[in-house]
């Protein structure tokens, strides 16, 4: 718990205000501590959080117990408190509540106190379900009279606003193949003979012979030397002759030097961060328009030709989900600051779906929601592209946490195709 807690709290600075969830409660109580006398709770509650997973809370609810089922013996209570969701799974929050407040039995008031444990399993978007374990303690005030304890667990559903601004995913249209209308074969068509004209021998007329006269001769053209590019030799391929290569054995792909020609600038970690401004030089990052960052291990890394990510982008079908936006965001700024001629190719992957060429598709929609994504939020590369494989000559293997999610491959100009 002392690790969970501080690892929740490490994200509390940078966590974005989450949506107010209304949450509606039914579940089974008994008293304290006579536990035959079974009854029932009804309640509704606010969580409003204001810091990431803390927030304040109120609710309201009513218990009747199998010896109260009349209304005048029922409680009501009406609580304020605190709760705290920190997230266990990408879908799963841990939910831990404390309050105080008023509760009325008999026509009497008196003060409460309580708390609960339970989880909560997202659905879909602003959707959630789970149990719930809740202990509540209405004070007497009065030595005469006991103490009031019941617990209760139930089952707790949540809504929020998120559920109401999820946008469907667009149908996608069926793959029908279409076969080739049969058409019967014509009969051919065959011309009525016509009967022949008698033949008449024609009085043979003599036509004095033509002479021509002599073609001009045109001289041709004179077959022009090869030029001294087609002809120079380029032993590294990066487009500079061997002649003003400073560097002929190390091609200049990634990060050209712009003193020497033919050369890069030295990245002794090779995450595309020349050393001389690298933060980080001995450590694998990636390109950041942040200058603290960049070079340095964050979300993101240079990984040979591929971008990885810490935690995989998440869809909804091919809708990005509202957990991806700060890995979205920082690769972003990773892309921007990459260098000019790196092309960037984004590969979709939908493993789970069992419909081959709905896989196909399923992926191709992913693929182009992420650069939409980029798109939409002022990302500017010339060479942006999505793809069905990665770019040629890659032979990496397939990475087991982006198969359902999309991966991006970098290259440069001379080793990548546009689509």
């Amino acid at each position: 718990m002392a690790l969970l807690l501080a690892s929740s709290l490490s994200r509390e600075a940078s966590a974005q205000p989450r949506p107010v969830v209304l949450q509606a409660e039914v579940g089974v109580a008994s008293p304290l501590p006579d536990l035959d006398d079974l009854g029932h709770c009804e309640a509704l509650r606010v969580h409003a959080p204001f810091a990431g997973s803390f927030g304040p809370r109120f609710g309201a609810s009513r218990c009747a117990f199998a010896e109260q089922l009349t209304a005048a013996a029922a409680i009501y209570t009406v609580s304020g408190g605190i709760s705290w969701r920190p997230s266990l799974h990408r879908r799963v929050r841990l939910a831990l509540e404390a309050e105080a407040g008023l509760g009325v039995s008999s026509g009497a008031g008196h003060a409460l106190l309580g708390g609960s444990l339970g989880v909560d399993v997202a659905l879909v978007d602003g959707l959630t379900i789970g149990p719930a374990l809740r202990y509540q303690h209405l004070l007497a005030g009065s030595a005469s009279v006991d103490d009031l304890r019941w617990a209760t667990f139930s089952v707790v559903v949540g809504f929020s606003s998120e559920l109401l601004s999820r946008a469907p995913a667009a149908p996608r249209a069926p793959v029908v193949a279409r076969r080739a209308p049969v058409v019967a074969p014509r009969a051919p068509v065959v011309a009525a003979p016509t009967p022949a004209a008698p033949r008449v021998s024609p009085t043979p007329v003599p036509v004095a012979p033509r002479t021509l006269p002599p073609a001009p001769s045109t001289p041709r053209p004179p077959t022009p030397p090869p030029s001294a590019s087609a002809t120079a030799a380029d032993g590294d391929h990066d487009g500079v002759p061997d002649s003003r290569d400073v560097c002929p054995t190390e091609a200049a792909s990634w990060l050209p030097d712009p003193s020497r020609l033919g050369c890069s600038l030295p990245d002794r970690d090779h995450d595309l961060v020349p050393d001389a401004s690298d933060v980080c030089p001995d450590v694998a990052g990636a390109p950041h328009l942040e200058a603290p960052l960049h070079g340095c291990p964050g979300g993101l890394r240079v990984d040979g030709r591929r971008l990885r990510f810490d935690e995989p982008l998440v869809f909804d079908i091919v809708r990005l989900r509202r957990a991806s936006f700060p890995a979205l965001r920082e690769l972003r700024s990773v892309l921007q600051a990459l260098p000019p001629s790196v092309r960037i190719t984004l590969v979709g992957h939908a493993a789970a779906e069992p419909d081959p060429v709905g896989r196909l598709q399923l992926a191709a929609d992913r693929a182009l929601a992420l650069r939409s994504w980029l798109l939409a939020h002022d990302l500017r590369r010339e060479h942006l592209e999505t793809a069905e494989a990665p770019p040629p000559g890659v032979t990496a293997a397939p990475d087991p946490a982006t198969q359902e999610s999309v991966d991006v491959w970098l290259s440069a100009p001379s080793t990548t195709t546009s689509r």
